[in-house]
């Protein structure tokens, strides 16, 4: 609890960037696939239902008198390490108008 490392900051954006950001949401949903598994950043998905979906995993096995092993990674500074030029490209191909990549 004490080491500073466990937490994040919160940022808090302007009212006018929180205004720019819904105004350009709808022109940058990407057309791309993504794994059927991904729960964050995916329209109607949540990580809480992650949650819920990892515990009755859990619990079914238990139940039926299995051990469980868990592995978690820690991807809290993945931010840090994004290849930006692969989003932008992304984006691009997703048929992104360059403008709006470029803002």
């Amino acid at each position: 609890m004490t080491d500073i490392n466990n937490y994040r900051a919160i940022a808090i954006s302007n009212a006018d960037t929180k205004i720019l950001e819904k105004l350009l949401l709808p022109f940058m949903t990407s057309l791309a696939d993504c794994d059927n598994y991904q729960f964050g950043f995916k329209a109607g998905h949540f990580t809480t239902l992650c949650a819920g979906v990892f515990r009755h995993t859990v619990d079914y096995f238990v139940t039926r008198g299995s051990h469980v092993f868990v592995s978690f990674v820690d991807f809290s500074k993945v931010f840090d390490y994004v290849i930006y030029w692969k989003l932008f490209n992304q984006l691009l191909d997703d048929g992104v108008d360059c403008i709006l990549v470029e803002l």
